[in-house]
């Protein structure tokens, strides 16, 4: 009886050390894949000039407005929808979608294009150089993170 009693213990005590260690090697690649995210959005940014920072920051403010416009035209149901943290992400996409009215899609839609827009305009003041610059590093973004491993794992 004492025997067994040691040894569900142990296997206890073994189960919950394994547990505590994945948690934290989880948590470890998380912090990781931020840290490497913050370091590739600054050598991003350290290419841009001054002129492609501002419009940068200009389009982020049109579209922090867009989105704030958008989530103050939501009725109560559909801003309990969105908090509703039992549905997934795609669930919960798809519930909210059926539940637009049409001038809610009609706003979407031109926001859409308006972002669309000013991503064209963007591109279009990046030199070849940056351009280059850019492709090489989500090359290289992508190919550190597994992005075509994990999508070949989807298919």
């Amino acid at each position: 009886m004492m025997k067994s009693i040691k040894s569900i213990a142990i296997v206890a005590l073994f189960t919950a050390a394994f547990s505590a260690g994945a948690q934290a090697q989880s948590k470890s690649h998380t912090d990781s894949l931020r840290t490497i995210h913050r370091q590739d959005h600054h050598a991003f940014k350290a290419l841009l000039t001054d002129q492609q920072k501002a419009m940068l920051e200009e389009n982020h403010q049109k579209q922090k407005i867009a989105r704030a416009a958008f989530v103050a035209g939501l009725n109560n149901d559909q801003k309990a929808i969105m908090k509703d943290k039992s549905l997934t992400h795609k669930e919960r996409k798809a519930k909210l979608a059926g539940t637009f009215t049409q001038q809610q899609k009609d706003a979407m839609a031109a926001n859409k294009a308006a972002r669309k827009a000013d991503r064209k305009a963007f591109v279009a003041t990046l030199t070849d150089n940056q351009k280059a610059a850019f492709k090489k590093m989500a090359k290289a973004r992508h190919s550190q993170h597994g992005f075509r491993q994990q999508k070949a794992q989807k298919a």
